[in-house]
């Protein structure tokens, strides 16, 4: 994870514990709301980082779930990056989901995803990276480093 702006970042490293991801969450809201004007931007980029903490605690096969949040002073733009240790299996899975993004507008893999959910028998939604991409407007990344998953998403 980079630290482009030493004006304005967080980092938070902890286990993959469910419990950590609501504090964390209000923590990340907190430090927006006092880093950027648009509360509700700030609103939508704390969704997203809860989103991406979650998918790394329930995929996790280590015990560090890391996270990065970088606030550009100047023109509010905001980077959230979510790293853990993932399993072969795991990072397969997020790789087909990641791929189906990619192939279509962000409307369009939402709705998409939203009718293969509606239909899914096996409890998972798989929505979470669909929803952040779309209500946030960012650019959602993947990096894969053996088995080191990085997933960022970068907003304006």
């Amino acid at each position: 994870m980079s630290e482009k702006n030493k004006d304005g970042f967080i980092r938070l490293k902890f286990g993959p514990r469910w419990k950590y991801i609501a504090c964390a969450r209000s923590f990340i809201q907190n430090f927006l709301a006092i880093s950027i004007e648009d509360k509700v931007k700030a609103d939508k980029i704390a969704m997203a980082a809860s989103e991406l903490l979650e998918n790394a605690v329930k995929y996790a096969s280590s015990d560090t779930t890391d996270i990065y949040v970088n606030v550009d002073p100047h023109d509010e733009k905001i980077i959230v990056e979510v790293s853990n240790i993932a399993s072969d299996n795991k990072i397969k899975e997020l790789r087909v989901v990641f791929d189906k993004l990619k192939e279509s507008n962000t409307l369009e893999a939402y709705v998409s995803m939203m009718k293969v959910a509606a239909l899914r028998q096996d409890g998972k939604s798989q929505l979470g990276l669909a929803r952040i991409q779309y209500e946030t407007a960012g650019e959602l990344k993947l990096d894969i480093d053996g088995n080191k998953v990085t997933l960022s998403i970068d907003i304006k």
